[in-house]
Parts: structure tokens; sequence; C-alpha cells
């Protein structure tokens, strides 16, 4: 072995043993330790126009964005005029009625103030996800599975509860006849029901779902508006109430 050889052998020990020595690499983390939302969502991106960002004494997050923010053309209404008479003001509270209190006085602590211009915006105390296709959100923010979160048949789905109706559904209204005339009785919910499978349902009537209602009643659909509730609705298990 010439001399040259000899000098790199040693080296060559050296660089693999402390290759061997260097510890394994860490494991990537778990789905859910840096994704709240994992594995039905992801987290929704922080708002682009904070301007500044401050904290209650009790410990609340408030974000501070411009004001002309809020609407989509940046216009903000101007405040109306104050009174110029007597008769224009607001009128005074009926005798023996308290006096409405300001906000420090109910309680209401901002802490620090933003900038000029800017207006509060309420930061949620629980993580924010964008739902992934297949899941509905919750409540708290999260994402459930649809398949075992949706309305089932019969039942009721509204976006106030955070509830939509299975996959296989229809959405309806919720509706009876009384005194002859199809009254609304659910405003802001609707029915889930297998509307348009020729059967009278769960929760189905003439007034909701009159072509399957009708037809297993042997008599003839209505024509014109009440028709138009027998439709079922399209993408029932995505989309809210």
């Amino acid at each position: 072995m010439n001399a040259p050889a000899l000098l790199l052998c040693p080296l060559l020990l050296f660089v693999m043993g402390c290759v061997a020595g260097e510890p394994a690499p860490a494991a990537p983390p778990h789905a859910g330790a840096d994704n709240p939302c994992a594995p039905g969502g992801t987290p929704r991106p922080p708002r682009r126009n904070i301007v500044a960002t401050t904290v209650t004494p009790s410990g609340q997050v408030i974000d501070w964005i411009p004001i002309e923010s809020q609407t989509p053309d940046g216009k903000i209404a101007s405040p109306p005029a104050p009174p110029t008479s007597s008769s224009d003001a607001a009128p005074a509270p009926p005798s023996g009625a308290a006096p409405a209190r300001s906000p420090v006085e109910t309680g209401v602590e901002l802490g620090p103030r933003g900038p000029a211009g800017t207006v509060p915006v309420l930061r949620p105390r629980q993580p924010q996800c964008d739902c992934l296709p297949g899941y509905v959100q919750q409540a708290d923010g999260s994402c459930a599975e649809l398949a075992t979160h949706c309305s089932g048949e019969g039942a009721m789905a509204s976006s106030k509860s955070f509830t939509v109706c299975c996959p296989e559904l229809a959405r309806i209204p919720l509706m009876e006849r009384v005194d002859g005339k199809c009254v609304t009785t659910g405003h802001g919910a609707h029915l889930c029901a297998k509307c348009g499978d020729g059967a009278c349902g769960a929760g189905e009537n003439d007034c909701n779902c009159p072509n399957d209602c009708h037809a297993a009643l042997g008599a003839a659909p209505p024509q014109g508006a009440a028709a138009e509730a027998s439709t079922p609705a399209a993408a029932v298990g995505s989309s809210g109430p």
C-alpha cells in the first residue's frame, strides 16, 4: 500500500465513525401536532390586514384592522347628523328606568387601544379550520367527518347549529298544512329527506314534497310554486341549509 493510501485510511475511518455516531433523524411530527385541524382540515390563514394586536386584561387577543377594510369597496357610512332640535333627540327613558351605561361601566375592557383609523376584531380562542372535502365544520371550528356527523332522514339541519344533511339526502323546507294552507314551521332550518324517490318518507308531506306524497296517495301533484318544494337540492351533503 503506498503512502497516500495509508494517509487516507485513518481519515476515512474517522468520517465513518462520525457518521455512525450521529443520532437518527427525528420522526416527522404527528398529523395533529403542528396542525390542530388535522386530519379533516387545514388551519385558516390569519388576516392579512392586521395593523396591530393587543391583549385584554382577561387574556383575550384582539386584532386591529383598518376601518375601511370592513366593506368590499372601502367606503364606510357616515354617522347620522346630531339632532338639531329637542324633537329630534332620542326619547327619554321611562320614569324610574336606569340610564344606559357606558362600555366602561358595564365592565367591557379592551385593554390597549389600536392605532387611529382601526377597529378591533376579536380573535377566536379555538383554532379556525378550512375543512377538506368529506368533512364538515363544527361549532368549535374543528372539522368532523361528514359520514359520522350528518343529519339522517327525518332530522333537521341548520347552519346555525353547524349541521348538514347526509350526502344521500335532500334538503327540503319544514312545512305543514294549517287551515288548508302550507305554512313554513322552521325558519333557518331544513329537513333532511329522501324527497324524489317516489315514497312519502319521514318528515315529508304534500307541502314540502308534493310529488312524492301526492303520488303515494294516488293523487296528481300540484302545479306551480308548491311543486318546486319537491325538487331535491343539489349538493345536499356539502353545503349548508
